[in-house]
């Protein structure tokens, strides 16, 4: 069984074209303004969603807009609560502020590179879960990057190994949270996009039953 924590990869790919079909189905409009290659980050988080969820699980998207995945989720007709600054100008640090709730699942696709301060981010999304509620993210990543490297535009990094195995597993354990199953964010980069190559992440926590 492949590892929840890994480097999504061609094999990917085909394995999630029939979950990118239906997000075709569900919701053309914006999977026509979206990079075929990219497709792969919406359809891990639908399917891994989907299959964690519960009848009655509370739902929370953070960075819902243009997200093909929390499209895909209201279209199927999942009771799904989404936040973005660009959709209902919320973001996941003043919805934490303000919010009371809790959720057995959270999920982000391709939010946390463009986040300054992504450990208070990780930090807010696992005071957010329930206990035994699972995170399922994605992100950019380059495991030789370091702070000189241009980027993508939009991004303020890349990630690597170190980066979600030591310091934002830091995060998670303060939290008692840890990352599900072992991970293997071992490979070549293989997406190119604005002149640079990298890979894409994910991420997949659960919070302890504490």
């Amino acid at each position: 069984m492949k590892s929840l924590n890994r480097l999504l990869t061609n094999e990917d790919r085909k394995e999630y074209q029939p979950t990118i079909d239906l997000m075709w189905n569900l919701c053309p409009d914006m999977m026509s303004r979206k990079i075929p290659e990219a497709n792969v980050q919406q359809a891990f988080v639908l399917k891994t969603v989907v299959d964690l969820y519960s009848e009655h699980d509370d739902v929370l998207s953070v960075g819902c807009y243009e997200d093909t995945a929390f499209a895909s989720l209201v279209e199927y007709g999942y009771s799904v609560q989404g936040i973005d600054p660009a959709d209902n100008g919320m973001n996941l640090e003043d919805f934490y502020k303000t919010s009371h709730a809790q959720y057995n699942i959270i999920f982000s696709t391709s939010v946390i590179e463009h986040v300054v301060d992504d450990e208070l981010f990780i930090d807010h999304i696992c005071k957010l879960l329930k206990p035994g509620g699972y995170a399922v993210l994605t992100t950019d990543f380059r495991n030789d990057y370091n702070p000189n490297m241009l980027l993508p535009y939009t991004d303020v990094r890349f990630y690597t190994k170190i980066d979600l195995s030591v310091r934002l597993a830091a995060i998670l354990e303060g939290n008692n949270c840890s990352y599900v199953g072992k991970t293997d964010w071992n490979g070549e980069p293989d997406f190119f996009y604005q002149g640079h190559t990298y890979s894409f992440a994910t991420m997949v926590f659960r919070k302890d039953n504490v």
